[in-house]
């Protein structure tokens, strides 16, 4: 057994448990606990509901469909400037 003067220190633990968030499992269950409770609420308002979600998952497809065309007509762009400044 050595003798020493001074204490070392030791590595810390810590318990972290990351949190994974899946936005898409999250929607599904949600369009399942309003299916099911459909019955239990009024018409309408499952309705509204379910007209919103599809809406909210269309937005995000239109959104990058525009991406794709501006990203088409700014390389066509940069390919009729390249032409007219190097190869004319």
């Amino acid at each position: 057994m050595a003798l020493t003067f001074f204490k070392r220190p030791r590595h810390k633990q810590f318990n972290y448990k990351p949190v994974f968030y899946d936005k898409a499992k999250d929607e599904r269950e949600k369009r399942m606990k309003t299916a099911l409770e459909e019955t239990d609420k009024e018409y309408s308002i499952a309705l509204r509901e379910r007209m919103n979600l599809r809406w909210k998952r269309t937005a995000g497809a239109r959104a990058r469909k525009n991406s794709n065309y501006r990203l088409i007509v700014v390389l066509l762009a940069i390919g009729l400037l390249f032409y007219y400044i190097f190869l004319r």
